[in-house]
């Protein structure tokens, strides 16, 4: 099966890394590096935990029946597996004096306060810390608070009753600094690990939880290498979903029901007065909000994501599509048949990235990182104005940050209580360098390290997309037409 990449050797989906794996290209090490012998009995019982995990307790990475008989023929022993998450008999850090910090990295997703808050209630009321001489910081401003520890200004000791009061909202308290150091092993970022490195010897810090995506999870991991005395966890944040082996990442629920109520909103306007909505939303790099969002409203004529585009080879392709986009726009939204006449456009903001980076035009005009969605709009309405019928506006609508500070719904505030009371679990034994996940039905420890080089994103030849494009009836771009193979 073709794999997709985005740049020099990232890969975009699991099965392409098992793929991937099975040619020898990569290595796939699932094991989990534990600091030290676990000699302390845990004195939280399973009456109060559920049943103690052992360290065979494992759960295979894949349930397809195609991969695992690619297995069989690779001569492969066993399939990959995951170690499964869960409390543990036998302890690694003392649960009452250990000292923890928690931060929170790269950008806002809905849920970041209900998992600090389990975190706290984990060590605090069930591991007896607040009986003890433990303490529980949180640090302010991401890695760049981290690399300033000494500074009593940006830190701030956690309690239960503190963090219960930050529940119900959205945002973080604790601020979210974006860091230039998240790819590669440049210089710039061994300094930036080796202070932080120090900073988390000298305050005495034995766990360090980091709350953020597939970049700040890279940059954890270079920190958990560089510290083995140390539990290092990362716990995956990205409204935007595209951090691999994470089923969906917390947040990504919220975010995709707040952009569907925006979608519908901005859709009865476009109705009422007879015009065109042009909606950009979030996603960088991935177009999963948009795409979900577009499906769950069942109102969107055409849905641009990051995907489609970075399959297309030039500027010429992707300006024909986008000319094919607007035409489809402008014919269904002035069909008599569609009345009153109205129409709506989505549009993941990776879209106006690739633009940019690559140096495409949008109808001859040079793209900047803020001009693509307005040119984009005088493209449809040009489009619209040439077609036959009644003359429509089109207006631009940016409601992306109003989808990512929104307190998490129902569903995320259960997924983060159980994601910051796993993680403390599983620290505590001693455990470091992974991050939490509920892959497929189950919550295992995933080695940061094979978030390397790899990103998740939609398969545009995939069953998911081929639904969305099935319901906006937008045409196809050139290369989706080409693509060939299966996707999950």
């Amino acid at each position: 099966m073709p794999e997709r990449r985005v740049g020099v050797g990232r890969i975009t989906s699991e099965r392409s890394v098992l793929n991937s794996f099975l040619r020898g290209e990569r290595e796939f090490d699932t094991s989990v590096r534990v600091i030290g012998e676990t000699t302390i009995t845990n004195p939280a019982t399973e009456d109060e935990l559920g049943l103690y995990r052992s360290g065979e307790a494992r759960k295979a990475v894949i349930a397809d029946t195609e991969m695992l008989h690619a297995f069989e023929e690779h001569g492969s022993q066993t399939v990959p597996t995951f170690l499964e998450a869960g409390p543990r008999a036998r302890l690694y850090h003392d649960p009452h004096t250990v000292k923890v910090a928690i931060v929170t990295t790269g950008g806002l997703a809905p849920g970041i306060h209900c998992t600090i808050h389990s975190i706290v209630k984990r060590h605090w009321h069930t591991y007896r810390l607040g009986a003890a001489q433990g303490r529980i910081y949180g640090v302010y401003n991401g890695f760049d608070g981290l690399c300033r520890l000494a500074e009593s200004r940006v830190k701030l000791e956690l309690t239960p009753e503190l963090t219960e009061q930050w529940l119900d909202q959205g945002g973080s308290k604790l601020g979210l600094v974006r860091g230039e150091f998240v790819r590669g092993d440049d210089e710039p970022l061994r300094k930036m690990v080796n202070k932080i490195t120090d900073n988390l010897r000298q305050n005495g810090i034995n766990i360090l939880y980091v709350i953020g995506g597939d970049g700040s999870l890279r940059v954890a991991h270079q920190i958990a290498e560089a510290n083995p005395t140390r539990s290092i966890v990362g716990i995956p944040k990205t409204m935007d979903n595209d951090i691999l082996w994470v089923w969906n990442s917390f947040g990504f629920d919220t975010a995709v029901e707040q952009a569907t109520r925006v979608i519908n909103t901005l859709r009865n306007d476009a109705e009422a007065t007879r015009r065109v909505s042009l909606i950009e939303l979030f996603g960088a790099e991935s177009g999963f909000v948009a795409a979900n969002a577009t499906l769950a409203s069942g109102h969107v004529n055409a849905v641009l994501i990051p995907e489609v585009f970075n399959l297309l080879e030039s500027s010429d392709d992707a300006n024909t599509y986008l000319r094919a986009i607007a035409h489809w726009v402008a014919e269904w939204a002035q069909d008599p048949r569609h009345h009153p006449v109205h129409g709506v456009m989505v549009v993941a903001e990776g879209v106006g990235t690739i633009f940019q980076k690559r140096g495409w035009k949008v109808d001859g005009a040079e793209v900047t990182k803020s001009s693509f969605v307005g040119q984009l709009m005088l493209l449809v309405e040009r489009e619209v104005a040439e077609h036959r019928g009644e003359d429509l506006a089109v207006y631009l609508n940016q409601p992306r940050h109003y989808i990512r500070a929104v307190p998490a719904n129902s569903h995320d505030q259960i997924y983060c209580e159980r994601l910051g009371a796993l993680a403390v679990d599983n620290a505590l034994a001693g455990y470091t360098g992974f991050m939490i996940s509920q892959w497929l039905s189950e919550y295992v420890l995933v080695p940061m390290a094979l978030l390397k080089d790899a990103q998740k994103s939609i398969p545009v030849n995939g069953m998911f997309w081929k639904q969305v494009v099935s319901s906006t009836g937008q045409p196809l771009s050139p290369a989706e037409r080409s693509a060939s193979g299966s996707h999950p």
